[in-house]
């Protein structure tokens, strides 16, 4: 073979490895080069899944375990939390979380069952305040939506300002509504397999709660104590109850006006 049919070969040979290179490659680029083209799989399998804006903001993720982020950022700063459960995030036009949705349950050695699923809405920079659960431990469940109160001040605000509170001080501003969550209202069932409602005030204290079984169906409304102070049902005989308490809980006549 001469010189010249040797270099003629060579650089066909460089040609084709060229062509054989870009021609995958453009085919891949004009696949994806159009955004708005839609694109149909049958089934996909993935880890961890992100939905976000033209400008990369997350605004939604799908995870397992493995790949659910340990706890949230919030104004720049990442406040660490272990979390163990797959799940759904949503996230805010900030890219800051705003409520989820975690599922999970096993059976252990014995075969018990400890199971729980959770959707919440989350104030903004806050936590949540809405939330719908299902919870079950030890043979026992209960299942219900819970409303709370949450500070003004974000999540990483209130950190920085009580972190070197002593325990009563964050119980007291936890009890005024500035540091936490409150609970102000509870429907749904109990692990005693009652029905319920629960409804607090601004203080997170219970105010009125309603419950009703196979046993009877009572409401209660209690003082700024805690107190039960008037009953409202109907007893296990299908008798109507009317009770009326003191500040001690012996009945009395009623007093006072609406």
């Amino acid at each position: 073979m001469d010189t010249k049919q040797l270099a003629r070969d060579v650089k066909f040979l460089k040609a084709y490895a060229l062509g054989a290179t870009l021609v995958p490659a453009i085919a891949l680029l004009c696949a994806f080069g159009k955004p708005d083209k839609p694109v149909r799989f049958k089934e996909i399998s993935v880890e961890r899944l992100n939905l976000v804006e033209a400008d990369g903001t997350l605004k939604m993720m799908m995870s397992n375990k493995a790949r659910f982020p340990q706890g949230v950022t919030v104004e720049g700063k990442h406040l660490s939390y272990k979390r163990e459960h797959p799940g759904m995030l949503f996230f805010n036009d900030k890219g800051e979380e705003c409520g989820g949705l975690i599922f999970g349950g096993q059976k252990d050695k014995d075969g018990k069952v400890a199971a729980g699923g959770h959707l919440s809405f989350d104030r903004f920079g806050q936590d949540q305040v809405i939330a719908l659960n299902y919870q079950e431990h030890g043979g026992g469940y209960k299942a219900g939506l819970t409303f709370n109160d949450a500070p003004d001040e974000s999540m990483v605000t209130l950190e920085e300002k009580y972190k070197n509170a002593t325990p009563e001080e964050k119980q007291k501003a936890v009890q005024e509504g500035k540091l936490g969550l409150l609970t102000r209202m509870y429907v749904g069932t109990t692990v005693g397999r009652s029905s319920a409602m629960i409804m607090a005030d601004q203080r997170g204290a219970t105010r009125v709660m309603l419950v009703a079984n196979t046993t009877q169906s009572t409401l209660d409304f209690k003082d700024s104590q805690g107190r039960t102070r008037l009953t409202i049902g109907v007893d296990k005989n299908n008798q109507p109850v009317l009770r009326f308490l003191d500040e001690n809980g012996k009945e009395t006549k009623a007093t006072g006006q609406l």
